[in-house]
């Protein structure tokens, strides 16, 4: 089967194999086959083996198989280079795009053997060409034992990611007579059916237990079996001389790859000694040639005739060597692993330091897994309390850009406790600001608490850290009292402008365009977005291009100048390529579809929907997934195709976000649900509950469904509260998702249901008229 799927691979179609099984079944040597007939056929075959607790760096299975291929990998894998979520996405595509181009003309097969070690960040980008490789002439084998991946949390979760994507294989042992053949083949005589009969139940026919064992037979006379594999390897243990021994331990303790110098300073020996040592281990089979242990099994028995004390005592000398090395800048990750492996013997200060320096360059290789796993070491051996702080805001931004958000809030309540009780309010400031421009409504009464408690500690004079926090405390607020969020943000633009410092500065219009999000605040978010564009120009920073670019997007669709907003369309979209991000790509989908369904192009705008839906099912933005579902949702009411699911949606959705009750109500009038319609309808808040940046969609809906059903009250209400929005069109104030038309429409219905005939009819004919020359035609349809 695994031969089957390399070749249809060479015929254009990818292939990733999952190849499952316990140690020593022979998963690798089925692989190691199917290499061999693949270099028959002129495919090119490479290698990354991932190791255990060598504290090997991020991505360490792809820098091995890019190494091996000839091919420099993205600038990003190296330890110098810091960002985002967008950063990393580039990341994985740019190692797609090498690894595809390589499989051309003739194919290429990857091997990624031993996936159960492997880093996270190695893990992630395998998930990623899973899905993103459909057609190149590339397979992927990956190979991994299925009895340890109950701890294993990352590759659990990638296993999962890839079940729909991957072909799965699982290798089991040996039948009683397959054992029999294979004992004939490495005795060189047939084996008693007793002897057979009781190596196949102790081995359940594992080829490696059986093999190791067919070897110790053959030195023995009779057909007595030693207790287990175990003994098997150390009756290979006990040939070596015991110096050579001594030395094969202190190996299999250090790593499964050998370094001689290494081993010498971790020993006390002689460099000669070790060599000799190392070779005598190669002739009995123990190590290959190039001083690598021949099997796991070997390693991990030969491990276990080093004391504990010598195995702490062995990393902690092994530490120590490597921190003098001159490449130490290169082996970080390696010192902090043995820094750690040393304890409780070893020095935890500098096991804590090593593993923050290590984390930090996780960080800032995008490999935040292993950053946020590295400060939880570090602050779990950290003595001093600001130390313990300081890592446990490392572990929290680490977990926040791997989207462990429990992880993260778990970690943030930890630190700001350790704060507290220092009366260190800057490290309660930075605490508060972790999740800075995430929304999290879980933290969310927390974190507003807590800007609260940071900001009355802070001193009042102004300082970069404050215009944060109050810039902060605003987007809250705008969920709460615009009023105290328009304060707010005006106060923290001033203090981060008085500064003149960059962060506070974007942070603060942030908030600012949020706080102005309001059909009051149109022309403001337009100037806005112009600052955002000017900042990111002279910072050359994509992603504040792309948020002023986006603010002006909404404010002109607001405005009713659908042409100019369609025109920032194309920079838009320029923008979310180089940055590659998902968010990114769902922000382009989801003005894209605004526009389309505003020029009436229905089906253009369900297929954009459907792209922005789908998108962070795969790709991680939860906050994508209700707008982009509500918006295909409405585009069928518009049609009047709305069917039973999603009117059953719509009402679930009701229930749990109280501002989207007018639009659930109205998707429930399409369904001809108007007894569930009537329902929702009665529960809607008030307006001066209605976040600001929501309001004219949500005096829409509701004056159509006051008209609906025969509100007087409500429809005078909402036409009063409209009135002086005429001139707007409907849609939000922040993060477009569907453009209305004319706010004179819903403002016509709201005069018509009070008995305002004749103003009804001026606001209509207007609505029509303003609709059909911002080139919108079913709202002018609609009007009339």
């Amino acid at each position: 089967m695994l031969a089957g799927r390399v070749r249809a691979a060479l015929d254009g179609s990818a292939q990733v194999v999952l190849v499952a099984g316990e140690p020593g079944v022979g998963k690798t040597r089925l692989v190691e086959e199917v290499a061999r007939q693949a270099a028959d056929l002129g495919v090119r075959t490479c290698w990354g083996r991932a190791a255990d607790d060598e504290g090997s760096p991020p991505y360490w299975l792809f820098r091995q198989v890019l190494r091996a291929l000839h091919l420099h990998g993205p600038a990003d894998l190296a330890p110098e280079v810091a960002g985002g979520a967008e950063q990393r996405f580039r990341v994985f595509e740019a190692v797609t795009d090498l690894l595809t181009a390589a499989a051309e003309p003739a194919g290429l097969l990857v091997v990624l053997d031993d996936l159960q070690w492997a880093d996270p960040a190695s893990l992630r980008l395998l998930a990623h060409l899973a899905r993103a490789t459909t057609t190149a002439r590339l397979a992927v084998v990956a190979t991994y034992r299925d009895t340890e991946t109950g701890g294993r949390e990352p590759l659990r979760q990638v296993l999962a990611t890839l079940a729909p994507s991957v072909t799965r294989l699982r290798l089991v042992g040996l039948t009683e007579p397959e054992v029999g053949t294979l004992l004939a083949g490495v005795t060189g005589r047939p084996v008693p059916a007793d002897t057979t009969a009781a190596l196949s139940r102790r081995t359940q026919g594992n080829p490696f237990f059986v093999c190791e064992l067919a070897r110790v037979l053959t030195g023995e006379t009779g057909t007595e079996l030693p207790d287990g594999v175990r003994d098997a390897v150390r009756g290979r243990l006990d040939r070596l001389r015991e110096p050579a021994r001594r030395v094969v331990a202190a190996a299999a303790v250090l790593g499964s790859t050998v370094d001689p110098a290494a081993l010498a300073a971790a020993t006390g020996h002689e460099l000669a000694e070790v060599l000799a040592a190392l070779d005598e281990a190669v002739a009995a089979g123990i190590l290959t040639r190039e001083w690598r242990f021949g099997h796991d099994l070997v390693r991990e028995t030969a491990r276990l005739e080093a004391s504990t004390v010598d195995r702490l005592r062995l990393h902690e000398r092994l530490a120590e060597h490597l921190t003098g090395r001159p490449d130490v800048a290169d082996r970080v990750a390696e010192v902090a692993f043995h820094r750690l492996e040393s304890l409780p013997v070893g020095d935890a200060a500098e096991a804590a330091r090593w593993a923050e320096r290590a984390a930090g360059q996780a960080m800032a290789q995008l490999a935040w897994e292993e950053a946020a796993s590295l400060y939880g070491r570090a602050g779990s051996v950290a003595a001093d309390p600001a130390d313990r702080c300081r890592l446990l805001l490392g572990e929290a931004r680490a977990q926040v850009r791997a989207y462990d958000m429990v992880g993260s809030r778990r970690s943030l309540r930890a630190a700001a406790e350790l704060a507290r009780a220092a009366g260190d309010p800057v490290s309660l400031g930075e605490a508060a600001l972790v999740l800075e421009g995430i929304t999290d409504f879980d933290w969310d009464t927390n974190g507003y608490a807590l800007y609260q408690e940071a900001l009355t500690a802070l001193p009042e004079a102004d300082s970069p850290l404050r215009a944060r926090l109050l810039a902060q405390q605003a987007v809250n607020d705008s969920w709460r009292s615009f009023a105290e969020a328009e304060s707010r943000s005006a106060e923290a633009l001033a203090m981060a402008e008085r500064l003149g410092d960059r962060t506070a500065v974007l942070a603060a219009l942030r908030a600012r365009q949020i706080a102005r999000s309001g059909p009051d605040g149109t022309t403001d978010r337009l100037a806005l977005g112009d600052r955002m564009l000017a900042a990111g120009d002279r910072g050359a920073d994509d992603d504040a291009r792309l948020w002023g670019h986006l603010w002006r997007f909404d404010a002109l669709a607001q405005l009713g100048d659908i042409d100019r907003a369609e025109a920032e369309l194309g920079s838009i979209g320029a923008v979310a390529d180089r940055l590659r991000s998902p968010l990114a790509r769902w922000h382009a989908l989801r003005c894209r579809a605004a526009i389309a369904l505003a020029r009436g192009r229905f089906a253009e705008a369900l297929t954009l929907g459907d792209q922005a839906d789908e998108l962070p099912q795969h790709t991680g933005p939860d906050g994508a997934r209700a707008p982009s579902h509500g918006f295909r949702t409405m585009v069928h009411g518009y049609l009047g195709t709305v069917d039973d699911r999603m009117a059953e949606v719509a009402e679930s959705v009701s229930t749990a976000v109280l501002p989207l009750r007018g639009v659930s109500a109205m998707l429930l009038l399409a369904a001809d649900r108007r007894d569930a319609a009537r329902r929702v309808y009665r529960t809607m808040p008030p307006p001066a509950e209605v976040p600001g940046f929501m309001l004219l969609p949500t005096l829409a809906g509701t004056a159509l469904l006051a008209a609906e059903f025969d509100d007087r009250a409500t429809a005078a209400e909402v036409h009063r509260l409209l009135a002086p929005f005429a001139d707007r069109f409907v849609c939000g104030g922040a993060g477009v998702i569907a453009i209305l038309g004319s706010v004179r429409t819903p403002l016509g219905v709201a005069a018509a249901a009070v008995g305002r005939l004749d103003d009804a009819v001026r606001l209509l004919r207007e609505a029509a008229e303003r609709n059909e020359a911002a080139g919108m035609p079913p709202f002018a349809a609609t009007a009339r």
